[in-house]
């Protein structure tokens, strides 16, 4: 029999209906990761599709994060009904609920065939966190003696000109950048100069790197390009050392330290996407460039007080 179909539900709910009731009368089943775009679970297979990213991102595969979020949102399941649904090879599905179990991300029931039951999403975060967090600490009290045991193996390093070369790297996220600006500040010991907008002075306002600034020796000088309205928070800085240049690009922003290194960010914060890309280099041509576009700027500068 025909399911009836009616005029008061939108197109998308009819044929996600008509497709549950046609295949659930032939023994298949639709999940949330092959129903098709123009049926309203679409938009929750998108929503998935992140969590399951994310998750990626906590050190599960793919598959693994797959079977996770099928058993969470399908209740208790058959290794074979995993299977069949997610269409897996069963004995690759044997070895995935396996290894959730292993991370404590899915409970096996005592039934025969076992099923087997996702975590509430809270606790499974709550649960990779905390493996992290042990490996982490696992591996920072290891620090001293892996260091210990690297310095007792000796250098085979002959120096020529190729291993002085000049070098860049490409850094991706604030967590890197962040670190290689402490760095920078740490080894500085002349002068630390940041040129940028007032966005970008506003995320390094309510990070660290100011406060790692005040620990340093190096003169520091800010550069804010361009500046309308003063921001409140200035009020906390030295403004002595801090000048305004009238330009109409809000997208440079970089930062030298004693004419040794520099960092230019690539996507810095008035880019449209949170995520930030950073270029370090160590050239001596491309430090002195970026030396000498600060101070001319700052030459033209304009104090703020």
């Amino acid at each position: 029999m025909e399911p009836v179909i009616t005029n008061n539900f939108p197109r998308s709910y009819i044929k996600q209906d008509y497709r549950h009731y046609r295949t659930m009368s032939m023994g298949e089943s639709i999940n949330l990761f092959d129903n098709e775009t123009d049926t309203a679970l679409y938009k929750h297979k998108i929503t998935l599709e992140k969590i399951r990213n994310e998750l990626i991102n906590f050190g599960l595969t793919k598959s693994q994060a797959k079977v996770f979020i099928y058993l969470g949102k399908y209740g208790s399941k058959t290794a074979s009904e995993i299977a069949k649904a997610l269409q897996l090879p069963r004995t690759e599905t044997y070895h995935l609920v396996n290894s959730l179990q292993n991370m404590g991300l899915v409970v096996a029931e005592l039934s025969h065939p076992t099923k087997y039951t996702a975590m509430e999403m809270n606790t499974a975060i709550s649960t990779l966190v905390k493996q992290e967090q042990e490996r982490v600490n696992n591996l920072a009290t290891k620090e001293e003696s892996l260091s210990e045991m690297w310095n007792q193996i000796p250098f085979f390093v002959v120096e020529t000109d190729e291993s002085k070369s000049e070098k860049m790297q490409l850094l991706h996220g604030t967590g890197p950048i962040s670190k290689k600006i402490k760095d920078m500040i740490t080894s500085s010991t002349e002068d630390f100069k940041v040129y940028g907008s007032v966005s970008d002075v506003h995320r390094m306002y309510y990070s660290e790197i100011f406060d790692w600034v005040k620990e340093s020796s190096a003169e520091f000088k800010l550069l804010i390009s361009p500046m309308n309205n003063k921001p409140d928070f200035l009020e906390d800085l030295d403004t002595s050392k801090i000048k305004t240049v009238d330009t109409p690009s809000e997208n440079k922003c970089f930062i030298i330290n004693d004419k040794k290194e520099v960092l230019i960010f690539m996507r810095n914060a008035n880019h449209p996407t949170r995520q930030m890309f950073a270029w370090w280099s160590d050239s001596e041509t491309l430090v002195d460039m970026m030396h000498t576009l600060f101070d001319l700027s700052w030459e033209k500068g304009d104090s703020v007080y």
